[in-house]
Parts: structure tokens; C-alpha cells; sequence
């Protein structure tokens, strides 16, 4: 389901508007280098792990496509899921897809047909540096199995912060630090959450912290490899 989202959303994007020269991608941007990271519990314990690795960079209709391969990992670092992904550098903005932030397990037990995905991308301006607000974005995914069963996600509140370094596994990094809220909505079920991440041009997320709505720690997730 992600890489249908991921294609959608490459199409919308280049088809219109003239490429900027300061668009600035928030990704793996050397060929054939694979960054790793590794996903925590609140108590430290690993629980997942997943690689990115650009495959190819392109110019296309006023706009840059990144091609990323996506590599899933479990507690072992077994594979158990591998996509290509592509994400978007146009008009002063790196796009990151909203789609993402569905729950491909979720999403994997309907037909496509039954699936309609409306979305309003988040991203990463220019130039960016602290003090700056981010733009707002969504996915929702309506399923029609003789009911419409809505699956709706919302990133609010997006803030540049500061400046900081951050060490991890992978090195020492001078990073910018944002913050976001996050809203998930599974019919009546509604969860609400915050994150902490902190960013660095040409990777991507360096730490990302999850928090409850209630402000306690539920996952970290970090780089902890160039190679």
C-alpha cells in the first residue's frame, strides 16, 4: 500500500510548478550509502530496525525525485518487508508522504478498491531554522465494506526549535530539533500523542521521541549506522 501512496503523491507533485534551487532533501542523498536506525520501547528494549538507501536522484517537470529503498528489520535484524519509495524536492519544499503514517498492516487486509486516501503533505521548507512553523498535514483512508470505516491521521503544531547537537551510535550530529503533535483516529478510537525529532539535511531524522498524551517516553528511535 505505501508505494501506491508514495507513486500518487510523485505524480501530483511534478506535475506542476518550477524546480528551486535551495529545496533541500531531508533523506539519504549519496548513492549506494545505507543509513540504518533502530526503534526502542520507554524501558530501552529494541524492538525493530529499518534501512534507507538511495537508489537514484532525478530532475523531472521542475522538481527532484529521490528513489529510496525502504528496508524493514525485526528485533533480530531478519528482513521482513523491503519497498522503493520516492519522495519529492519542489518549489522550496522536500515533501515527506503523509502516507506513510497509515498502518500498512492495517491497510494490507482490505482490496485497494475498497480503499479511497485523501492527504495534505507535510514537509521541510528551505532555509530551515529555528523559529520557523511548520506546515500542518493529514492522510485519512476511508474503507467502504459495506460501511466506511475511516482511518485518519493529523500532524499539528509543527515546530523548528533550536539548534542542537545529538550524539547516537552513528556519530555526533548538529541537528535542528522539531516538534509536532500527532493525532490517529480508527473509527471511534482516537489516540493522541507528541514527538520530538531532531533533523539533519542529507539524512533525514538523526532521534525521534514518542510521547503519550500524557507526556511519558513510548519509543525512540535513532540512526545508528552510515556505511
Amino acid at each position: 500500500m505505501k508505494r501506491i501512496f508514495l507513486i500518487v503523491i510523485a505524480v501530483l507533485f511534478v506535475s506542476t510548478g518550477l524546480f528551486a534551487q535551495n529545496c533541500e532533501a531531508y533523506i539519504p542523498t549519496e548513492t549506494g550509502v545505507k543509513h540504518t536506525f533502530k526503534t526502542s520501547n520507554k524501558k530501552g528494549k529494541v524492538q525493530s530496525y529499518y534501512s534507507q538507501e538511495l537508489l537514484s536522484k532525478k530532475n523531472e517537470d521542475g522538481g527532484t525525485i529521490f528513489e529510496i529503498l525502504h528496508t524493514n528489520y525485526d528485533d533480530k535484524k531478519e528482513v521482513v518487508g523491503q519497498d522503493t519509495l520516492e519522495f519529492i524536492c519542489k518549489d522550496n519544499m522536500f515533501f515527506i508522504d503523509m502516507g506513510s503514517y497509515l498502518n500498512e498492516e492495517q491497510m494490507g487486509a482490505y482490496d485497494e478498491s475498497q480503499i479511497e486516501v485523501t492527504f495534505d503533505n507535510i514537509g521541510y521548507p528551505a532555509n530551515l531554522k529555528p523559529g520557523s512553523t511548520l506546515k500542518d498535514g493529514y492522510v485519512q483512508a476511508d474503507i467502504n465494506v459495506g460501511m466506511t470505516l475511516t482511518f485518519k491521521t493529523e500532524i499539528q503544531n509543527r515546530k523548528a526549535v533550536a539548534y542542537e547537537d545529538i550524539t547516537t551510535e552513528a556519530g555526533t550530529f548538529k541537528t535542528i530539533k522539531v516538534t509536532e503533535d500527532l493525532s490517529s483516529k480508527i473509527g471511534f478510537i482516537n489516540v493522541k500523542m507528541s514527538t520530538i525529532s531532531w533533523v539533519k539535511m542529507n539524512i533525514g531524522n538523526i532521534r525521534t521521541e514518542n510521547y503519550d498524551k500524557k507526556g511519558n517516553l513510548s519509543s525512540v528511535t535513532e540512526l545508528i549506522s552510515i556505511e
